[in-house]
């Protein structure tokens, strides 16, 4: 028996239209012998949040769908520490829509009826 994704990872290349994940940028992660987003969690925060250059990531939001709905138990996803990820899933135990998470100071965006999470697909 092996481990199955519930959601496949989507592309995340620059030929998506909301552009490429931070994480593929070769400039803020060179050598691909080490991951900053399962070694280095500070600056995979801060390359993902955006306090490393500026830009969050333009993919973040779908990436934490990912892990969350995959359960990831490591690593950094969509800005978030696996350890965030398990505090909002017990929060919110089978309510992926509850599934928002904000950095602090970062502005929550305006709240409409649109579900979110099928927007970030």
């Amino acid at each position: 028996m092996g481990i199955r994704a519930v959601v496949n990872a989507p592309d995340w290349s620059g030929a998506h239209h909301r552009g490429e994940a931070k994480c593929r940028d070769s400039r803020l992660t060179p050598a691909r012998d080490r991951d900053v987003f399962f070694e280095d969690e500070v600056l995979a925060l801060d390359i993902c949040n955006g306090t490393y250059d500026g830009q969050v990531c333009p993919r973040r939001t779908e990436c934490l769908r990912v892990a969350m709905v995959n359960k990831e138990n490591y690593g950094i996803w969509g800005g978030m520490t696996s350890g965030d990820r398990l505090a909002m899933r017990m929060r919110n135990p089978g309510r992926p829509e509850r599934w928002i998470w904000h950095p602090h100071g970062e502005a929550e965006p305006p709240t409409n009826e649109e579900n979110q999470w099928s927007a970030a697909s």
